[in-house]
C-alpha cells in the first residue's frame, strides 16, 4: 500500500505540473497601411495571453522520463478547470514509476481529496466503486506537498508553459500544419531554464527552479503548435538532464468548454484509508 500511495502520489504530482513547458513569423496585422511581422517569441507571448484568460481546457499527455530520480512513463487524458477551483477529471493508462506499476484509473481531483475509480481497491473501501484519499494524507505518506501543487497548477497553466518560451532566443516558425483538425503554425527553438523561469512570478519561479536544480536541467528544446486563435495546441519538450533525458508531448483541446470535474457521487464513494494516516 505504501509503494501504491508513493506511486500514485507521483502520477498525481506529475499531472498537476503538466497543467498546468527569433526569426521573422509571417504577417501578423497592419499598422498604418503597412503590414506589420511579429517575431516568433512577440507571437508566442500572444499565445500566453490569450491562454491566460480560458479557465477549462482538456489535453492528453506522454511522459517519457529516463530521470534516475524519477523515472517514468505514462499516459493520461484530463479535463482540467482552473477557476475559480482547480480541479482535473483524468483517466491514466497503467504507468511505470520507477520500477512500480501503478495500474491505469480514472481520478478526479480537487482542492482537498483525490476520487480514484480502480477494481482492485474496491476491496480496501467497502465494495465501493470510487476510493476516497485526503490529499494531505497521501501527501503525508508520499512525502509530496500535493495541496500545494494544486495551487501551484492553476500557474503551470499552457498560458505560463507557453510564456517560459518566450525567453528563447531562436524560436522561430517552421511551418503549418494540422493539429486534431485545427490549423496550426509551427514553432521551434531552445531556451535556457533559468532565463525561461524569469518570465514567470516568484512563488511559481521558485517551486519550479528547485524542481529543475533536482534533476540538473539547465535547458529545453521545444516544439509547439499555435492555432489561429493564437491557442497552442500541440507542446513537445525535450529536457536534458544530468540522470536522463525527459520528453513530454502534450495535445491541448476545447478550451472553454464545460468540463466535468465534479466528485462522484457520494454513495458510490468508500474511504481509503493509508497507513499512519487518518483516513478520508
Amino acid at each position: 500500500m505504501r509503494r501504491f500511495a508513493v506511486g500514485t502520489a507521483a502520477v498525481a504530482a506529475l499531472s498537476l505540473s503538466l497543467t498546468g513547458c527569433l526569426g521573422s513569423a509571417g504577417e501578423a496585422g497592419k499598422e498604418a497601411g503597412k503590414q506589420v511581422k511579429l517575431t516568433a517569441a512577440e507571437i508566442l507571448g500572444k499565445s500566453a495571453q490569450n491562454t491566460s484568460k480560458v479557465d477549462t481546457f482538456s489535453m492528453n499527455v506522454a511522459v517519457d522520463s529516463q530521470v534516475s530520480q524519477a523515472a517514468m512513463t505514462m499516459k493520461m487524458k484530463a479535463d482540467v478547470r482552473l477557476r475559480p477551483t482547480v480541479a482535473m477529471h483524468m483517466t491514466t493508462e497503467p504507468t511505470s514509476v520507477q520500477g512500480t506499476t501503478v495500474p491505469g484509473m480514472e481520478m478526479i481531483m480537487d482542492s482537498k481529496a483525490m476520487y480514484m475509480k480502480m477494481a482492485a481497491l474496491s476491496q480496501a473501501n467497502g465494495g465501493k466503486p470510487w476510493s476516497k484519499v485526503l490529499l494531505s494524507d497521501l501527501g503525508a505518506m508520499s512525502g509530496m506537498n500535493l495541496s500545494g501543487l494544486m495551487d501551484q497548477a492553476k500557474k503551470q497553466s499552457p498560458a505560463e508553459q507557453t510564456k517560459m518560451l518566450t525567453a528563447s532566443k531562436d524560436a522561430r516558425e517552421v511551418g503549418t500544419e494540422t493539429v486534431d483538425g485545427v490549423k496550426t503554425r509551427h514553432f521551434t527553438g531552445t531556451v535556457q531554464l533559468t532565463e525561461a523561469l524569469g518570465k514567470l512570478d516568484a512563488e511559481t519561479r521558485a517551486a519550479m527552479e528547485k524542481q529543475y536544480q533536482q534533476i540538473g536541467a539547465s535547458s529545453m528544446n521545444f516544439d509547439i503548435w499555435v492555432g489561429d486563435d493564437d491557442l497552442p495546441r500541440k507542446m513537445v519538450a525535450k529536457i536534458a538532464t544530468a540522470q536522463g533525458p525527459m520528453t513530454t508531448t502534450a495535445q491541448y483541446s476545447d478550451y472553454g468548454k464545460q468540463v466535468d470535474v465534479s466528485p462522484p457521487p457520494a454513495s458510490e464513494v468508500g474511504p481509503l484509508k493509508l497507513p499512519g494516516t487518518s483516513g478520508a
